[in-house]
This record gives structure tokens, sequence and C-alpha cells, in this order.
């Protein structure tokens, strides 16, 4: 990068043709959100102060940055945010990066509470990692007393961060399983759980590789959680609740397969995304 002074203008078009040159998506909006992130200030501002020159030290900093991503780091860690839900959280390498089809798995979600007329529901979040499903939940659901757990403290601790930012009252519970919660408690089970297939995680973006291992990995199959939580979560959930959980595109079928063999739930609700594919289940407890 050239040595002479530079104005936020000429930064932002030299590095949207750098990183457009290396082959980087969206390089205009990666060059405005590293500047933004170092001036501490919103995309806006870079606009309306397009002529302020950078220090040494601006530039410097953000050369560092654009490193990072060169090097295919996400943005959202090396920012440590991503929006989610039109609200900001908090995310670091201890946690997946919350993704826009997850949000389909809020909407049904509420819909279902909704529908069932459930006005203080209890309910669990399973494997929450950086928290946005309860956070969100919690923010749009008043009187619903939220669970999360997940298998890593550092998670938990991003989770719980993000339950203080956005003044959402959450009971978080360092566990890798069910057990240590009595039966019949949850109306609805709500899970974003790993399933992707171990032997596609190296074939995965580069980007992901970044992402913790334990918060993907769904087994051989790609089922292991969702197999545990098929076969165990009707203990936990009161008669007439609800297993809502994020799923691969691809595993309908597996996932009826699972189904039909076990008599406590009644059937499953398959959701689209909003690129049109299956990304949502939803299942009923059968009986008591």
């Amino acid at each position: 990068m050239p040595t002479e002074t530079w104005t936020i203008k000429r930064l932002l078009q030299w590095t949207t043709d750098f990183l457009q040159k290396k082959g980087v998506d969206a390089p205009r909006l990666t060059a405005e959100i590293l500047l933004a992130h170092i001036l501490k200030k919103d995309r806006l501002y870079l606009y309306v102060h397009y002529d302020q020159p950078l220090t040494l030290y601006e530039l410097a900093t953000f050369k560092k940055l654009l490193k990072r991503r060169l090097s295919h780091e996400p943005l959202a860690y090396i920012i440590e945010e991503q929006v989610f839900w039109s609200l900001s959280f908090k995310v670091t390498p201890a946690v997946i990066i919350p993704r826009p089809e997850t949000e389909r798995l809020i909407e049904v979600s509420l819909e279902i509470i909704q529908q069932r007329g459930l006005t203080s529901p209890w309910i669990l979040d399973w494997g929450t990692g950086s928290g946005v499903i309860a956070v969100v939940l919690g923010k749009e659901i008043k009187k619903a007393h939220m669970v999360a757990t997940d298998i890593s403290f550092p998670a938990l601790k991003v989770a719980k961060e993000n339950a203080f930012k956005h003044k959402v009252k959450i009971d978080f519970v360092l566990a890798r399983d069910l057990t240590l919660f009595k039966s019949t408690v949850f109306d609805i089970i709500v899970s974003n759980p790993p399933y992707i297939k171990t032997e596609d995680i190296p074939t995965l973006a580069p980007e992901i590789q970044y992402e913790p291992i334990e918060a993907l990995d769904g087994g051989e199959d790609g089922l292991k959680y969702i197999g545990y939580l098929l076969k165990k979560a009707h203990v936990y959930l009161k008669s007439k609740g609800y297993l809502i959980m994020e799923i691969g595109y691809n595993q309908r079928k597996s996932i009826e397969k699972l189904i039909a063999s076990l008599p406590c739930w009644k059937g499953a609700l398959f959701f689209k995304d909003y690129a049109g594919l299956e990304r949502v289940v939803v299942i009923e407890k059968n009986h008591g």
C-alpha cells in the first residue's frame, strides 16, 4: 500500500479494486466495514467524511485487518460482530457465525408459539453458540422462560455477553446432553445442531475452516446430534410440546425415516428458507 497520505475515499477506492482483483466477495462492503471498524464509526460516516485523511496508525491497522481477510478469515471474526435479526451480536472463533437461514428457524418457532397461544413458554435452546436464537426469542416473547446450553464454556461466555447486551434474561448451562433437566419441563426445544457430515468438512469454503469444528461436525452421516434429539427430546417436552431444528438442505428423507421409527413423535413439518431449501423441521410430541 502506498505510504502517501490517504483520505477515506481514496483508501476505499484502492481497497475495493485490490480486493476485487483478489476475488474477495463484496469488495466494497468489506473495505467499508473494516475501515468503519477501525475508526469506530458507522459506514455512513465514511461518506460524510470522505475527504478525511487517515493517520499512519489507522493505515497500519487497516493493513493488518486486510491481510487477515485475504487469508480467508471471516469478516465477522475480524471485527467480532455480526448482524442477525437486525441486531448486532458479538462473535468470536469460539462460536459459529450466525447465518440468515437461522432467522427462518426463529420465524417458524414464533409462528408455532403464537399458534399454540403460549404467552410464557419454557424454551430450551440446545447448543446455543453465540446465543442468537435464545436472545431473539427472549426479546420477541417477553414472558418466555429461556434456557440455553452448550458444551463449550468459551461459547457460553460469548452468549452471556450477547444476552447482557440485549437485556434478555437467559439461564445458561454448560451441558453435553439433556439429562440434567427434569422431564416434561419445556414447551419448545429449539436447536441449530451440528449437521454437516464429517467427510464434507474439509470441502467447505476456506472461511468456514475458521469456525469451531465441534459446532459443524454432525458425525459420519450428519445426523449424530439430530438423531440424539429425536430419540431423547420428547422426555423433556410437555404434552404437545415441539422440537424445532435447523437441518441440512438434503436431510429430509433421513429425518423422516428416523421419525417413523420413533412412536414418541406425531410426524414432521418441513419449512423452506428464502432460497427455497428445506432447512427447518418442526416435530410435535405424540403423547404425555
